[in-house]
């Protein structure tokens, strides 16, 4: 018995495109999962991956886009806490991300060290540069060309602490909150001061 196929409208057509490839793209690798696949588990025509992406390339790096890039809204519930306190709440919301992003979230985090491609590179840093604009706001701080490069570098061990947490077990949602809490507000202070060397 065959389905019958649903007419939909373009933007809902190429979102149900990219939710049957991000299923596939959270459990195997970019390299194992064929054109013809991605068709088959979206219900369409090959020919519709083509003509709402370009290539199954440009699908693969709408897919990361859409699980690394945080959303840009400010959070919630913030104003006149001291920076303790807002940076914890700060992780709390990104471990909640994690969870929900869950598996998907971190492999295409770690993509580009797969890949090694400057296409999927760019993407993972621009995503690090507005975790990192999301973070000085929700302290309180500036945005600032110094601070989000004091920043950038957390993302990187955000994602290692989640793998550790979602994949391995390792440690607790709670260790990895106080953790990168503790590492967040140890990356945005200043720097201290030198202190005289030993005799």
């Amino acid at each position: 018995m065959t389905a019958t196929r649903q007419r939909l409208a373009p933007a809902e057509r190429r979102q149900q495109i990219l939710d049957a490839a991000r299923v596939l793209y959270s459990d195997r690798p970019y390299d194992e999962v064929s054109t013809g696949e991605l068709a088959e588990a979206a219900g369409v025509a090959r020919g519709l991956i083509n003509h709402y992406f370009g290539d199954k390339r440009e699908l693969f790096l709408q897919v990361m886009r859409d699980s690394v890039l945080m959303p840009e809204r400010p959070l919630d519930g913030l104003d006149g806490k001291p920076i303790q306190e807002r940076a914890r709440l700060t992780m709390d919301w990104i471990l909640d991300a994690a969870t929900t992003y869950g598996q998907a979230w971190i492999a295409a985090s770690g993509a580009a060290n797969l890949h090694g491609s400057s296409d999927i590179q760019a993407i993972v840093d621009e995503a690090d540069d507005r975790a990192a604009r999301l973070v000085l706001d929700a302290l309180g701080l500036p945005d600032d060309a110094h601070l989000r490069a004091r920043l950038r570098p957390t993302a990187a061990l955000t994602k290692s602490v989640c793998r550790e947490w979602l994949q391995r077990g390792t440690f607790t949602r709670d260790e990895a909150l106080d953790l990168l809490t503790t590492s967040v507000l140890l990356f945005v202070q200043k720097d201290p001061p030198m202190k005289e060397p030993r005799p």
